[in-house]
């Protein structure tokens, strides 16, 4: 027969249970908290995605395309800048021919100006707003326009005079009286504000910058079409 158990030792037994379950319930916390991390880590594109119309808010902004394409794709650019006008000369044709215009993917633009943000760059992005106001379906004629008749970034030329000569030019149903007030008493620039806003929440560094279903185009493949290609089937194949 085994000797009784003194009190003191009775105490110590369940104290070293107490701690031996207080460890097991430390390790499992621990072991959550590292699960949690992984997951976050390994799902990082569809927490993207979940973001993108709170990041975007892709209401606000000029579209061109349907709204039920599954592929939505963001042009973050300044009318001023030299890359982005080769953009919109040679690559933008090539998507609107072969996925804006087939349903496949709809297309929208933010103003980053960042070649002279307290000039000129400002400037246009302000007239865009102000055409996008009056008529929203004339922003894409005015958005060809300025960027066919852009001149040397390191000169002044987006005046409020030229923006609206270019906007008459391309014979754009609006009001070119309230085009030049608008621009004159920067009516939009809060606008223009909340662009920047997103830019810098989205986290983009030059223009033009591209995002596809919330994930940034790498800056490589932004003119090189095959690569762009491919990432928009990508996008259209994770929307299925």
């Amino acid at each position: 027969m085994g000797k009784k158990k003194t009190k003191k030792q009775v105490e110590a037994e369940k104290a070293k249970q107490s701690q031996r379950l207080m460890g097991w319930t430390l390790g499992l916390i621990l072991l959550l908290c590292v699960g949690a991390i992984l997951y976050s880590a390994f799902s990082g594109p569809k927490t993207k995605s979940a973001l993108d119309e709170a990041v975007f808010q892709y209401d606000q902004q000029p579209l061109l395309g349907s709204k039920d394409a599954p592929v939505r794709i963001v042009e973050f650019a300044d009318f001023k800048c030299p890359s982005c006008r080769l953009f919109d000369q040679d690559i933008l044709p090539l998507v609107k021919k072969d996925f804006i215009d087939t349903g496949i993917a709809q297309f929208y633009f933010i103003n980053y100006p960042i070649v002279s943000p307290n000039g000129d760059s400002t400037t246009a992005a302000i007239a865009g707003e102000a055409v996008y106001n009056q008529n929203p379906e004339a922003f894409w004629s005015f958005y060809d326009a300025v960027f066919a008749n852009q001149q040397d970034e390191k000169t002044t030329w987006a005046t409020p005079d030229t923006l609206v000569q270019i906007a008459r030019k391309a014979n754009l149903p609006i009001n070119f009286d309230q085009l030049k007030k608008d621009i004159e008493d920067s009516q939009f620039a809060e606008q223009v504000k909340g662009d920047i806003a997103i830019g810098n929440r989205a986290g983009v560094r030059g223009t033009p910058t591209l995002f596809i279903n919330g994930k940034e185009l790498p800056i490589q493949d932004t003119f090189n079409y095959e690569a762009f290609k491919a990432a928009i089937l990508e996008a259209q194949n994770g929307s299925q």
